[in-house]
């Protein structure tokens, strides 16, 4: 049976939209989390940044979003307590977490440290996060595997196929198997500007035994793989599919340039909310359910205009597109 969750990625705390600070408070989450179970969502994903050298991040870890062990001891008391408040509010499961690459080059770059550090750190977050997952209760730590290219290129240069992924994938062998001894599911997130892009994640699905796959749909559809493809050829891999939805074309080659998710040139509208884009989400759905998935899928509005708004037209379309065509 598919499970819809709910991420609260999709509040975007990495720009200054309006409202920013407003987001940043306690108050601001304690309220979202009620409009999350409100529209219907049991289960949500949490993002996870332990690192607080990066202006943004430092903000973020002040704020109330959990998304660190010391954010959520620092706002909510303990983990315990945490979850005791989402189920007060209607919120049974946290699913899973996100940590993300690249958030170590930021903290790299943030705090005057070497490149050469990025394997250290990489590991560090990633232990933190199981440990994290483990915490609240939780199955689930999907890892954006590599920083982005664009930055990749610039800090590391040279053949990133070969030692840089080598390495790579020792950290990633060492997070499954603390993961696994845990009780925790590591899932591997495509994203459209990764060094894994394509079919090299299928070639690091192989050398990592035990990793999952965590296809992101709209980063999929950017780079130009067909998604109902990639299901059905990895339908036994599959945990935590994050459901977002684009109509974006890469046509400048943004996969390759910094900040690919915040376009400089040629097309500015990366995502879409769900239903307004060119992807067949009910169609992705049901390659799942035929191969009998029982999971969560996990969606978001990603980089929605309005985060309200947004978080209704989600829950709608879940409810009336989605889970009322299973």
């Amino acid at each position: 049976m598919v499970k819809f969750g709910c991420s609260l990625e999709m509040v975007n705390l990495l720009t200054s939209g309006p409202n920013f600070i407003y987001k940043q408070s306690k108050s601001f989450w304690t309220n979202y989390f009620k409009f999350v179970a409100a529209v219907g969502f049991k289960g949500i994903e949490l993002p996870f940044n332990p690192f607080n050298s990066d202006p943004m991040a430092f903000e973020m870890g002040r704020c109330g979003i959990p998304l660190s062990a010391f954010a959520v001891q620092a706002k909510y008391g303990s983990p315990a307590e945490f979850m005791a408040f989402l189920r007060s509010v209607g919120i049974e499961e946290v699913t899973s977490v996100h940590m993300n690459a690249n958030d170590v080059v930021l903290e790299i770059l943030a705090a005057g440290r070497k490149i050469d550090d990025y394997f250290a750190l990489y590991e560090e977050s990633g232990l933190a996060a199981i440990d994290h997952v483990v915490s609240l209760g939780g199955k689930g730590l999907v890892i954006s595997p590599s920083a982005e290219l664009g930055w990749l290129e610039q800090l590391v240069g040279g053949n990133l196929d070969g030692e840089f992924t080598d390495k790579t994938v020792a950290v990633l062998n060492k997070l499954v198997a603390a993961a696994t001894a845990k009780g925790v599911k590591v899932a591997l997130k495509t994203e459209y500007w990764s060094l894994f892009r394509g079919p090299k994640m299928a070639v690091l699905l192989q050398r990592v035994p035990g990793a999952r796959l965590c296809p992101d749909l709209a980063h999929l559809a950017i780079a130009g793989d067909p998604v109902p493809v990639v299901l059905e050829a990895h339908k036994n891999d599959i945990d935590f599919m994050r459901l977002s939805d684009t109509a974006f074309t890469d046509r400048v080659g943004n996969f390759r340039k910094i900040n690919a998710e915040i376009p400089v040139e040629g097309d500015q509208k990366v995502f879409s909310d769900l239903g307004e884009g060119c992807i067949d989400l009910l169609g992705a759905c049901r390659i799942l359910k035929d191969n009998g998935y029982d999971g969560w899928v996990i969606c978001e509005n990603k980089k929605t205009l309005d985060v309200y708004k947004g978080l209704l037209k989600l829950g709608w379309f879940v409810q009336f597109e989605l889970a009322g065509k299973l």
